[in-house]
């Protein structure tokens, strides 16, 4: 049997080529403790769901419960972050406007089939995104891996804490639907396999609101498209999704899109300086300017929100990072 290693991004799980059955297929082990053993029997149980629904996941072939092994059809070494950076570069919007419809497509797609008979007890993180999980996940996340343990910014706790309980809040206050939530929606996670974009990584999968993960897609520091192009693109969603489930629309608004954009960076940004200075990976410091930019955007166009402290963080940070 041959095998060849494929680099994972922060993932401790392991993952290479192999034959099964005279083709070509992707065996993913587990990460170390009960913890890694837990994510692979959510990946296998909402991969297997997502797939019998006709979402455009990877075929499982083969899942041991005791061991977490787990073998996956291949999708190929194509990304859509591949795809979307060779057509930015050649200042062709035209045809990236096009690859960003087809990504939201299957993003409406997945959120709504996949929130067909999901069950939560699937989860191995939270079973719902909520103020709690925004707050403790995202916030905190920011606040302790980025600016204190990576940046070394100091900052007014009492108020950056005020700051954050005020927008977890406005999540609570958000009506809640059954939506299939990935969470990690962006352009590594999605890869192209023949003409399809196909969906990976989608075991922290849970229900949430639908602005969640097309706030991760667009802005994804991955690939950085213009803030004009997000906007355009948040309108096509929000037909492509309505012409799968039209009442899901009104939870489509400018508001909930910026809100929710706040915490996704907020949990990039953290994710990159835990990735960065803990785990030694210094592949992701790249992409924590394009993430504090889109972050000071997102705050400069939401009229009516105040967070001075926050700002000022972000403003500390982007002069730090040059």
């Amino acid at each position: 049997m041959n095998t060849n290693t494929i680099c994972p991004d922060g993932s401790d799980r392991r993952f290479s080529r192999m034959l099964w059955r005279n083709a070509s297929a992707v065996e993913v082990l587990p990460g170390p403790g009960n913890e890694g053993l837990m994510e692979a029997e959510s990946f296998f149980m909402i991969g297997s769901h997502l797939y019998s629904r006709s979402v455009p996941v990877p075929e499982i072939y083969y899942y041991d419960r005791d061991s977490g092994r787990i073998v996956v059809e291949d999708l190929g070494d194509t990304r859509f972050q591949d795809v979307a950076l060779s057509l930015l570069h050649a200042g062709n919007y035209r045809a990236l406007f096009r690859e960003y419809e087809r990504a939201l497509d299957v993003l409406a797609l997945m959120q709504v089939k996949g929130s067909e008979g999901f069950d939560t007890a699937w989860c191995w993180q939270e079973p719902f995104y909520d103020s709690s999980l925004a707050l403790e996940k995202e916030a905190f996340y920011f606040r302790d891996a980025f600016l204190r343990d990576f940046a070394g910014i100091s900052f007014d706790h009492y108020g950056l804490m005020e700051e954050f309980e005020g927008l977890a809040r406005q999540v609570d206050g958000m009506r809640h639907v059954n939506c299939f939530l990935h969470r990690d929606f962006q352009s590594r996670n999605l890869m192209i396999s023949g003409e399809e974009v196909m969906i990976i990584d989608f075991q922290a999968g849970r229900l949430g609101p639908p602005c969640y993960d097309v706030a991760s897609l667009l802005h994804d520091p991955y690939v950085n498209i213009p803030w004009s192009m997000r906007l355009e693109l948040l309108h096509v969603y929000h037909e492509l999704l309505g012409r799968i489930s039209a009442p899901w629309t009104d939870q489509v608004s400018r508001d909930h899109f910026l809100l929710l954009s706040v915490f996704r960076l907020l949990q990039a940004l953290g994710a990159y300086g835990f990735l960065s200075g803990h785990k030694g990976r210094s592949f992701f410091r790249q992409f924590m300017r394009p993430a504090l930019d889109s972050l000071r955007q997102v705050l400069d166009a939401w009229v009516g929100i105040h967070c001075p402290v926050l700002s000022g963080c972000v403003d500390r940070a982007m002069a730090g990072l040059g």
